[in-house]
């Protein structure tokens, strides 16, 4: 049990108790009792203004069956002050804890403050990486597009090159034809002698000689009667004369 004097207002030191009940600092009831009481044997409470002997007779002069109910008026008070100590204790241990929470507290808050700007550092790295994500999509969107006009127009490029070739190799064919045509309506040379010309014509002579030979004229000769048999050859119906002849 702790308290406060009513005297002093402070916590009590050395108290004592009266008949009443009330609690008060030895000394102070000491220096209120004698300044207060007036015949030096009865005092009155500074509380409730009870009066209380302040004189205890003698206990030589009495019998002993009364020693036993006669007591002090002030007694003297021992406080438990053991909770007082507990609660001391645990206010300190409080006071102490509220100290570490305070600077775990300052310590999370630098954290916090750390770890907040590395996360803004980061938000605004990603929307950068976001934002080069876009535009390299955006060019690969382009280059595959442009890829794919590519390949038609290659494409179309080679159906052309497929339709000339085609072209070109019927061009070959016929051109091939016509000359083993040209080959098989020429006359063939003797083997006996490769190396030998084959003759003009008549009319080819007259024609290359014409230039040449302005005083000759030709004249058609009266071909003979004719014999179905044996005819003339070709050759032979136009003959070179003269004019002097």
């Amino acid at each position: 049990m702790a308290g406060q004097c009513t005297i002093c207002l402070s916590n009590m030191n050395d108290p004592v108790c009266i008949p009443c009940g009330h609690l008060y600092c030895s000394q102070c009831l000491l220096d209120c009792i004698s300044s207060s009481s007036e015949d030096g044997y009865n005092a009155l409470c500074p509380t409730c203004r009870a009066s209380f002997p302040i004189v205890s007779p003698e206990l030589t002069c009495l019998p002993k069956y009364v020693h036993r109910y006669i007591t002090p008026s002030i007694r003297r008070v021992y406080l438990d002050t053991s909770a007082v100590q507990t609660l001391q204790q645990k206010l300190t241990a409080s006071q102490n804890q509220v100290k570490n929470l305070k600077k775990e507290s300052e310590r999370l808050m630098s954290f916090c403050e750390k770890y907040q700007n590395a996360s803004n550092v980061h938000a605004d790295g990603e929307a950068k990486a976001n934002l080069e994500v876009e535009r390299l999509t955006r060019l690969l969107r382009e280059q595959k597009l442009a890829t794919q006009e590519a390949r038609e127009e290659v494409s179309e490029w080679r159906e052309k090159h497929e339709d000339l070739k085609e072209q070109l190799e019927q061009r070959q064919k016929k051109s091939s034809r016509k000359r083993t045509s040209n080959g098989r309506d020429r006359p063939q040379n003797n083997d006996e002698s490769p190396d030998v010309t084959p003759p003009t014509t008549p009319r080819r002579r007259v024609i290359r000689d014409l230039p040449n030979r302005p005083n000759k004229k030709l004249k058609p000769i009266p071909s003979p009667e004719r014999d179905f048999k044996n005819p003339p050859s070709r050759l032979s119906a136009w003959l070179f004369v003269s004019d002097s002849e």
